[in-house]
Order: C-alpha cells, then sequence, then structure tokens
C-alpha cells in the first residue's frame, strides 16, 4: 500500500506513538465475519500546527441517510451498498510525519516509520478522502432510480479505488436493513447491537421496565469511580442507538446525558432502568413504507414547559420530522434559555422544527424533487398565533431574534404551522416519559416484531 516506509530518524524530529489494534468485525446480525489487524497511530500525541492542521471531515448525517432510505421505498429506488477498502490509506499526507514502530517490530536502532499516506488514527487521516453519494467515512449508500447507474457509478469508483462489493443494501453502520420490494417497506433495526449492549451493561437481576425513565433521580450519593466510567461508557452506546432506530429512548437518554460529568449512584441506577427497558423492547425498530397517502414531508413539535429540575427551570424541546409519513429525524433537546411561559416555550420548539424542515426542503430541491409548502404542527393555539399574525409580536420581543424565523418563514409561504391534538402529537414522546405499552405515540411509528 506504500503507507510508510522505513527511514532514519531526521534530528530533532518528535516521534508519533503507534500501536496494533486487533478486533473482530461482526455483521449487522452479530454474526463475526472476520478477525482484522491494524497498525494506528496514536493521533492524540501529534501537536496542532505541527503534525496536522485541519481535522474536520464531513460524513452523511444520520437523519439524511433515513430521508433518502424513506423516498427510495417510496419511489422504489436502487440502494446498493460498498466498502471502500483501506479509504484511510488512499491519502496522502500534507505533512512529514515520523511514526515509532509498534511493540515487537523489528527496525534498526535510530530508524522510524515516515508515514506518507492516511493511517488510521491520525488527526488529519479522514480529511484527505471523500467519496460520492452517501459517505460515512468508509461506508457507502448508492441510491438511484435506475440499476445502470448505480452499476456506473460503481465501476468509476472501482476504478479509483479498492472496494468491497455489497450488492443491494442489508445493513449500514450496523443497522441491518431489509427491504421488501413487493409490498414497498423497509426495515431498519440494531437488535444485535442492543444484545451486545445488554450483555456488557444489564444488571441481569433487574426485571424489564415498561419505559425508559420515570423521573428524573436527585443525586444523593456519588458514584464510585468505576460506576462512573461505566456510565459514560453506556450513556455514548444509547446516543448511537437513539440516534439510529430508537428514538423511543431519546427523551431519557438526553436526561442522563446531563450529567455524565458527575453521575450519582441514583443516575447510574436511571441508566439501567433504560437497558431494562430496551431487554423489554428489543425487537422494536423502524418501519418504512411507501405512502403516497401522506404528505411528503411534515413536522410535529412538542415542549414541557420548565420540565428542568434545576433551578434553571428550561423546558424541554421535541421534534419529529416526517419523509411520506416516515420517521425521518428527531431531537430531544434542552432548550438553551427560560421559557417564561407554555407559548413562549412551544414557539421556541416550533422554529427548530422549521429549520429542520427547510433543511430537507432545500435537500429534495437538490434532487428535483418539490415537496410543496411542508407543515408544521403544534398543540398549542397560542403559538400558532404568534406565528401567524405580527400583531403579536410584541408579546414575545424579549425573545431571542433567532426564535422569529419561524414566523418570517410562514409570512414568506415556506412553512405552514397548524393545530393537531396533544393525543396526535407524535413529538409528546420526546419532552417527557411515555409508557412503551400505553398506546401511546410512541408505538405508532417503531414497528414492533417481524410482522
Amino acid at each position: 500500500m506504500g503507507t510508510w516506509e522505513v527511514m532514519d530518524v531526521p534530528p530533532n524530529t518528535r516521534l508519533v506513538d503507534s500501536k496494533i489494534v486487533l478486533c473482530l468485525k461482526l455483521d449487522a446480525d452479530g454474526i463475526p465475519i472476520r478477525h482484522k489487524a491494524r497498525l494506528v497511530t496514536r493521533g492524540f500525541t501529534q501537536r496542532e500546527g505541527v503534525d496536522f492542521e485541519e481535522t474536520f471531515a464531513p460524513v452523511a448525517p444520520l437523519s439524511v441517510i433515513r430521508v433518502l432510505l424513506s423516498l427510495a421505498v417510496e419511489r422504489d429506488w436502487e440502494v446498493h451498498q460498498l466498502d471502500i477498502t483501506m479509504a484511510y490509506l488512499n491519502s496522502t499526507l500534507k505533512h512529514e510525519i515520523y511514526m515509532k514502530p509498534p511493540e515487537g517490530a523489528k527496525v534498526p536502532k535510530g530508524k522510524a516509520y515516515r508515514v506518507i499516506k492516511g493511517l488510521y488514527g491520525l488527526k488529519q487521516g479522514k480529511g484527505n478522502d471523500f467519496v460520492i453519494v452517501i459517505i460515512y467515512v468508509d461506508d457507502t449508500l448508492i441510491i438511484s432510480p435506475k440499476l445502470e447507474t448505480v452499476k456506473r457509478i460503481k465501476e468509476e469508483i472501482g476504478k479509483k479505488w479498492k472496494m468491497e462489493e455489497g450488492g443491494d443494501v442489508s445493513h449500514f453502520l450496523g443497522i441491518k436493513i431489509s427491504r421488501d420490494r413487493e409490498v414497498k417497506t423497509m426495515d431498519l433495526r440494531q437488535t444485535s447491537y442492543i444484545k451486545q449492549l445488554l450483555d456488557e451493561h444489564l444488571d441481569k437481576c433487574r426485571r424489564k421496565s415498561s419505559v425508559p425513565l420515570q423521573n428524573v433521580p436527585a443525586p444523593e450519593t456519588a458514584a464510585s469511580t468505576a460506576k462512573r466510567k461505566e456510565y459514560l461508557r453506556i450513556v455514548g452506546k444509547l446516543l448511537w442507538l437513539s440516534n439510529g432506530t430508537h428514538p423511543d429512548i431519546s427523551q431519557a437518554v438526553g436526561v442522563l446525558a446531563h450529567y455524565i460529568t458527575q453521575p450519582s449512584k441514583e443516575h447510574y441506577n436511571a441508566v439501567q432502568k433504560v437497558l431494562q427497558y430496551l431487554d423489554g423492547t428489543q425487537d422494536v425498530h423502524l418501519r418504512y413504507s411507501g405512502d403516497k397517502e401522506q404528505d411528503i414531508l411534515m413536522a410535529h413539535s412538542d415542549a414541557n414547559w420548565a420540565s428542568d429540575s434545576t433551578a434553571q427551570r428550561r423546558s424541554s424541546s421535541g421534534s419529529a420530522v416526517f419523509v411520506h409519513g416516515n420517521l425521518v429525524a428527531w431531537k430531544s433537546v434542552l432548550q438553551r434559555c427560560t421559557a417564561l411561559s407554555v407559548v413562549e416555550a412551544e414557539f421556541m420548539v416550533a422554529t427548530e422544527a422549521a429549520r429542520e424542515v427547510l433543511f430537507f426542503r432545500h435537500l429534495f430541491k437538490a434532487i428535483g424533487i418539490d415537496v410543496g409548502t411542508p407543515t408544521i404542527f403544534s398543540d398549542n393555539t397560542g403559538t400558532i398565533q404568534v406565528s401567524k399574525d405580527p400583531a403579536q409580536h410584541w408579546k414575545l420581543k424579549h425573545i431571542d431574534t433567532k426564535y422569529h424565523f419561524i414566523r418570517d418563514n410562514v409570512q414568506d409561504g415556506k412553512v405552514k404551522i397548524k393545530y393537531i391534538g396533544t393525543e396526535d402529537n407524535l413529538a409528546d414522546i420526546f419532552t417527557k416519559p411515555v409508557a412503551r405499552y400505553s398506546g401511546s405515540a410512541v408505538s405508532r411509528f417503531p414497528a414492533e416484531g417481524d410482522s
């Protein structure tokens, strides 16, 4: 590959550390595929401005991936996957970097590896390589209405980089993707990821739970160092799951993530409750279907006023974006400023929902799809009134100017805002704990089991 060469170390040269990493690659079902061994640099030993400059490299957001998958289902587009083999190693470095040989390597004294290409672990390694269509580091999806177009793009990529042909999509980023083109459905699930998570972290003596979190626990007893480290690991893994295919735990995980710097014993017990919930909902997954009756693009927004139990009493925001009725993006966050009323809290989250749908509107426009005017649904009539009526501006003039974004876009006809009953507002589960089996909104957008 010509990634490095053994060279004499120039005077006054600082060497970057290295190590050999062994791992077992699993497929989306958790079945071992192959053993892998990689020589990696320990990028944290690099010095900014000396060994690297740029570290940012774009990857496709999960929400964009889900949007395109939803469109592919509804419009019966081809969806193929491929893996660019050793993608990092295809890029040539701009800086001269010398690396210590890994332990066990037989390299003459006074010599080291001069790194020529983007070795795994380098700060700038990922920024020198980019592939067309949908890319997440070295995993790629190619989506097109025509199979011939997909084949042609694969051929062009194969001329430049070595790749592993994947054919019709079956997994991506650890997410198992099952498609039935005859009935126009696609299921996205992370069952094997959940099983591995539970095997590693669930206290087996605990019972299954019908809710991921009931109340934010009041910290009383500081967690031990070992428990704090495990808390961080669990929350990090739960964040990936909640952003992937389990929106039903987003509210709980978002709350618990606020305490990663100083978790208490009570917080550790709370994160175990999320695992208990997952233990009983392992088969819950996202199901996308082709539904022309639904609006192409719409969003639900909701807020839980002053839900924060701290002295700041900030409100929780929840939003859900749908493409052809399929949930493609969701958020559960604590608002950055304290709202003085329910209307203010709802007004601010409606603005965030407007920003999200307008982003997707631009995305659709780029691929030649006219979505018309997207609709934002809110269960607060006061928010709808102040979003439509400029005369109501004085009531909210103290709010940060960015939150008036929705009023401008409603008046310009770029988005619409309409009323929806609380019982039908699917953003409700992103603002407060909701029981999985209560028949509430949470059961409407994930599919359960293999039906």
